[in-house]
């Protein structure tokens, strides 16, 4: 007898012919025949209905039908003892038996792709079907899985490649825009300070060109009140004299003559149109503007407004003069 008929045999002998699995607490009939203990319980339970002749506390047994008394039953110590050796058997794990006979399984269904057991070869499922022993099937189908496995192993090769050369063509994108955003911050940095340093000179200019045509102008106007001042007193003594008796005003005619005659009357010409000299004018700048704009504009799709509207009040202007009000024009405030 070889190994595997011998471990069948042992299947058998440790195989409880109720549930048709191996012993759990097997105990012995009258008759000599075991049966798990929970099973033979059942098994009498359900004879308890049915009618026949028996003695009381009898009931007869699953196999041979004698009748057994159940206060009789005897634990069997060396059935639980095989059995659980033949649970731990290698060759007798559930998944190495056919489930429907409880045979081995030592033959492969090539169209079910599935292992069968010599008992359902001569079935009708798998009569007409091509099978091959286990062994044989088993090589055929590595090498095959081998085969598959090569492939495998040049894809994820593949696969892997094209990962490292992703993530690095990723690194390399992400250092790029680092540094451009680094490039831009610093370069509008510098035109940040240049635009501030450009427009703290020319508010000073702006402010030293106020001061020195404020004075001007204040000094020719306190000029003129002071004129007009002494001409209103002038034209008030006059005025007095016209109205005196005639002998009187002829008395005095003399000293009203003369105070006439030595005033002298300034008559300056009219201001002359007002020009501011300072300008806001940042060509430089306005250069580097357009330059990054030139640069990069064809990138942006929707360019920014403030952006716009920056390049149109640092851009160059046309200035035209204000006449100061009285000279012959409309007033107006600096032009920028």
């Amino acid at each position: 007898m070889d190994a595997v008929e011998l471990a069948r045999k042992l299947q058998e002998e440790a195989t409880c012919s109720i549930c048709l699995d191996y012993f759990t607490d097997p105990v012995m009939t009258a008759c000599g025949h075991n049966f798990c203990r929970e099973c033979i319980r059942l098994s009498w339970e359900k004879a308890k209905g049915k009618k026949g002749r028996r003695r009381k506390g009898s009931f007869p047994c699953p196999e041979c039908r004698e009748m057994s008394p159940q206060r009789n039953l005897r634990p069997n110590r060396l059935l639980t003892k095989v059995a659980e050796m033949a649970r731990q058997h290698p060759g007798l794990q559930k998944r190495d038996l056919c489930q429907v006979h409880q045979e081995p399984l030592k033959l492969f269904c090539e169209e079910d792709k599935s292992p069968i057991c010599v008992v359902c070869r001569e079935a009708r499922e798998h009569r007409l079907h091509r099978v091959l022993p286990v062994e044989e099937a088993v090589q055929e189908y590595k090498s095959k899985l081998e085969a598959d496995m090569e492939c495998l192993r040049e894809e994820v090769v593949k696969t892997e490649k094209m990962q490292a050369q992703e993530e690095q063509a990723l690194a390399e994108w992400q250092a790029m825009v680092k540094e451009r955003r680094t490039c831009i911050l610093v370069e509008f940095e510098k035109m940040t300070l240049l635009l501030v340093e450009e427009e703290r000179r020319l508010l000073q200019a702006l402010k030293e060109e106020e001061e020195e045509t404020t004075s001007r102008l204040s000094e020719r106007k306190a000029s003129l009140d002071q004129q007009s001042h002494t001409l209103e007193m002038l034209l008030l003594r006059l005025e007095d004299r016209s109205q005196q008796e005639p002998l009187q005003m002829l008395q005095d005619m003399k000293d009203t003559l003369a105070s006439k005659d030595s005033l002298q009357v300034l008559c300056p010409e009219a201001t002359p149109p007002m020009v501011l000299r300072t300008v806001c004018r940042v060509p430089g700048q306005v250069e580097v503007l357009r330059g990054f704009q030139g640069k990069w504009g064809p990138r942006v799709q929707t360019p920014d407004p403030r952006f716009s509207a920056a390049l149109s009040l640092l851009a160059p202007q046309h200035h035209t003069g204000a006449r100061a009000p009285g000279a012959g024009g409309g007033g107006g405030g600096p032009a920028w």
